[in-house]
């Protein structure tokens, strides 16, 4: 057996358990799961030379075994040199992310290296949030521009932030998520040192989170394209999350008026035009109302509001904030282009308004759960999912299948 090795860095006293026998060489989780090649590893492996483990999230080791070393050698093979980068860039790979550099575009590559990036990031922050006990779990998230309320753009990696306890969540921007990482890692550093004040108080807790904080429910992508030839609508658009789950309906009208600000009826046919263009150098005026939300998450229906940026305009258009899951702001405003423009025609006839959905989180945590460690409070979310998840099976079995797939190696990782 070897000799005990002392890791400097997170996590467990007790990682694995590694034999030799004979020229053999062997490797027993004894906490935990690790990592082996990018594959998660629960039981006993035997291990061969070049062969990748990792504990934790900051320590990667490589076995160098001269015995298969020598033999293969002789035999004419070669092996890769071992990089960080080329770890981290496996373990991506074994968790389901597209690594592939052939054929991606500039945008698709620099997603690819922040995603690469920001995974170790990640594992470290989850293990120090299991031994400080903070209750918290972080997740990878692919947010694409639409649910940032942009139009266009590129898929940014960002971070969520879930609280274990409360079952409530927070997007972090890279930036964020690494200044806050630092603090962790300071505050865990003067934990492992004895500091009897290394935990912080709230507002300097790199942990927190303000609960009574805005969070974006979802957005709506509300088609203007009907303007473009003086024709109203009322619609229920639905509202979709940054991982395009339904989480409700948006009610919005809108309401082409004359140049008098009176509705146009039907008798009015000199504002109506066949093509777009003829609207070129004219006034285009119209009431836009957000009426209410529909089966929003009872979870976020505090202190709700909408909010959205038309066109060209600088300030952000907002409703009065409602404590409801089905909010009734009666919302109007009035706008006008005037004169009507190439660039404007453009804009509505390509590009959706983006409505974004805010909201606060209530605090409707269990009181047994607050006993839990952080680790236990893991292990019972995953277990939860996966239970969620299974009901799925019959409705549609192919997806459900492979969320199941998912939640299992997310269990295996607690």
């Amino acid at each position: 057996m070897l000799e005990n090795i002392s890791l400097c860095y997170s996590i467990l006293e007790e990682h694995a358990l590694v034999e030799v026998e004979s020229s053999n060489i062997f490797m027993t989780v004894m906490s935990g799961a690790k990592m082996t090649n990018g594959d998660v590893l629960t039981t006993k492996v035997e291990l061969h030379h070049n062969d990748r483990v990792v504990f934790s999230s900051g320590h990667v080791y490589v076995l160098h075994h001269p015995h298969q070393f020598k033999k293969a050698e002789k035999e004419g093979k070669k092996f890769e040199t071992v990089t960080w980068s080329a770890v981290q860039t496996e373990i991506a790979e074994k968790s389901g992310y597209d690594v592939d550099r052939k054929g991606k575009t500039e945008e698709e590559l620099l997603l690819q290296e922040d995603l690469i990036s920001l995974m170790p990031m990640v594992n470290e922050v989850n293990a120090m949030s299991e031994e400080l006990d903070k209750k918290k779990h972080f997740d990878i998230a692919l947010v694409s521009p639409q649910a940032r309320g942009l139009s266009g753009g590129r898929t940014f990696v960002m971070v969520k932030m879930m609280d274990l306890v409360q079952g409530n969540y927070w997007m972090w921007d890279r930036n964020k998520f690494i200044n806050r990482k630092y603090k962790m890692q300071e505050m865990y550093q003067n934990y492992v040192e004895g500091d009897e004040d290394w935990d912080l108080p709230a507002d300097i807790d790199p942990f927190y989170e303000d609960v009574h904080s805005h969070v974006l429910i979802g957005q709506s992508q509300v088609h203007l394209k009907c303007l473009a030839y003086q024709i109203g609508f009322e619609e229920s658009i639905i509202i979709t999350d940054y991982e395009a789950r339904e989480r409700g309906f948006l009610q919005v009208e809108i309401e082409p008026l004359k140049n008098d600000g009176t509705p146009i009826g039907d008798e009015d046919e000199e504002y109506f035009v066949e093509e777009p263009s003829e609207l070129i150098g004219k006034s285009l005026t119209y009431n836009f109302r957000i009426l209410g939300a529909k089966g929003l998450p009872s979870k976020m229906s505090e202190d709700v509001y909408c909010e959205f940026k038309l066109y060209l305009d600088e300030t952000t258009n907002k409703t009065d904030q409602v404590s409801s899951k089905n909010p009734d702001w009666s919302w109007h405003k009035t706008f006008v282009h005037a004169p009507v423009t190439e660039q404007l025609l453009e804009y509505l006839n390509e590009e959706p308004l983006i409505v974004e959905v805010w909201g606060k989180q209530k605090l409707e945590g269990k009181k047994s759960a607050e006993k839990l460690t952080t680790k236990q409070l893991k292990t019972q979310n995953e277990k939860e999912k996966i239970t969620a998840v299974m009901k799925k099976v019959a409705a549609n079995p192919t997806t459900a299948n492979l969320d199941v797939a998912v939640a299992l190696g997310r269990l295996r990782r607690c």
